[in-house]
């Protein structure tokens, strides 16, 4: 495959901080003056119940945001909700087996076009229509892909470009050793053709992997990495650290983006002491330590300014035995070159929003409002 030959890396290191200004001086922080408004709204369900069990683990948006797409793994269903007017549309039927079935233990969802979406399991995934029709059958790992081997391609963590050519994914398993190192692996969805690219400044990632093992059973607490498009270009980042990578996939350009922060810690720094655990209480005071240290989350695309946001958060434990944590967040802004362009603490917040997106300008968050299907949106000004 003649797109997937030759590979450029450039590295970009960005500083906030620079030479030393007098007081005088303007900020090129954009958020230093940060302040936000906030109001909460209800979706109306009319005479359906809208099941939130999940949150919004299997939703994506329209590229217009205009409307909410989440599907109910019990009841097999995709539920269209109108953000303009805060309604539920319709609920959309699927099978759970056959040949459109969606298959069990659902991992996530995203739309690929204005009438289809990719439905991701542990196992399989499938390209489905809105007339509950499954229209391609995906599952890499049992597939032979030209130029890849002995890499595991588990479908949690694949991506389907918006034009549907490319797969994208970093390949490795939850339930397996860490990686030694982490990669990027794009895969030609016609030719099935495909390239392993090494993406280093995520390794720290596969280090935040802790394991709890009881008999037959096991539980794991991982960090996420976080694959996404935006106008032709992908964009890989992860929980562990600010760092960011850029690559199009016409050229194999690979950039790495790294900043110097003022507030937020640039990445996650005391790992694990072990990587599994027999003891609960253990694994848990661990996992507790994880995320008393920056967790970021993925790129948020504003249309209305033309910037990209993503936010920290750092888990603080209360000291009080029954009262609930809170955390410290930071907000990071990129023009849409991912020049840093602004960074604060929001100290007025206590947690990160869920499921945020911005819509008109503003911030939304998933909150679940008495068992309805709520939005916390944020206005900010700076």
């Amino acid at each position: 495959m003649k797109n997937l030959i030759s590979l450029s890396l450039i590295i970009l290191l960005f500083s906030c901080s620079g030479k030393e200004e007098n007081e005088s001086s303007p900020s090129n922080n954009i958020l230093e003056d940060l302040t936000f408004s906030v109001d909460t709204v209800v979706v109306d369900p009319g005479e359906e119940i809208i099941d939130l069990s999940n949150h919004l683990r299997l939703a994506d948006l329209s590229s217009d945001h205009k409307k909410l797409y989440l599907f109910v793994e019990g009841e097999n269903k995709l539920s269209v909700i109108d953000l303009d007017k805060l309604t539920l549309e319709r609920k959309i039927p699927y099978e759970k087996e056959g040949p459109n079935g969606v298959g069990s233990f659902l991992w996530s969802l995203d739309l690929v076009s204005n009438d289809q979406f990719f439905l991701k399991t542990f196992n399989t995934a499938g390209i489905f229509d809105f007339q509950g029709i499954k229209h391609e059958s995906v599952n890499l790992d049992e597939e032979e892909i030209i130029g890849i081997k002995g890499k595991t391609l588990q479908n949690n963590r694949l991506k389907l470009s918006e034009d549907l050519k490319w797969y994208y994914t970093v390949p490795g398993s939850d339930f397996n050793d860490g990686e030694p190192s982490v990669e990027l692996a794009l895969i030609n969805s016609e030719t099935k053709e495909g390239k392993i690219l090494p993406i280093p400044a995520m390794d720290k990632t596969g280090l935040y992997k802790i394991a709890f093992k009881e008999g037959t059973m096991m539980q794991i607490y991982a960090e996420d990495y976080f694959l996404s498009e935006h106008s032709g270009n992908f964009y890989i980042t992860s929980s562990v650290t600010s760092d960011i990578y850029t690559i199009d996939p016409e050229t194999d350009s690979l950039t790495l983006y790294s900043y110097d922060l003022k507030y937020a810690p640039k990445y996650k720094s005391d790992p694990p002491s072990h990587s599994e655990f027999t003891d609960r209480e253990a694994w848990r005071s661990e996992v507790e330590k994880m995320r008393s240290q920056i967790t970021y989350g993925d790129l948020i695309w504003d249309d209305s300014k033309d910037y990209f946001f993503r936010i920290g958060s750092i888990l603080v434990p209360s000291l009080v035995e029954d009262a609930p944590s809170k955390s410290k967040i930071f907000l990071l802004a990129f023009d849409k070159e991912l020049n840093l362009i602004g960074e604060t603490e929001i100290e007025e917040m206590d947690s990160a929003p869920e499921f945020p997106f911005f819509k008109d300008g503003k911030l939304w968050s998933f909150v679940n409002v008495e068992d309805e299907l709520g939005f916390a949106i944020f206005d900010f000004n700076f």
